[in-house]
């Protein structure tokens, strides 16, 4: 026999099932020249490439959204993909984080 191997707790956030936020993205644009309003469908051309895409929401002033993917993964992919990349012909940078 001996006695039965015990394991430390593991300290993790509990994730629900429909929490939407360990698949959300943050998405902003910089350094535009002029006034570009980001458009949920112009959002969900761009990001649906990279999987499902289960909500947009864009601030009042369409300077910043807020992308959830049904998975994680395309998030991710999403983020490592288009951060950092300039805009063709508006002169912005995407900045995207979590």
């Amino acid at each position: 026999g001996g006695a039965p191997l015990q394991l430390p707790p593991v300290c993790t956030a509990p994730v629900y099932v429909g929490d939407t936020s360990a698949s959300t993205i943050i998405v902003a644009v910089e350094g535009m020249m002029f006034q570009y309003q980001l458009t949920q469908d112009d959002l969900h051309k761009v990001f649906s490439r990279y999987g499902v895409v289960n909500h947009i929401t864009v601030d009042e002033a369409g300077t910043m959204a807020r992308i959830t993917f049904k998975e994680h993964a395309n998030a991710q992919a999403a983020l490592s993909d288009l951060n950092g990349k300039v805009l063709n012909g508006l002169e912005g940078t995407l900045r995207i984080s979590w």
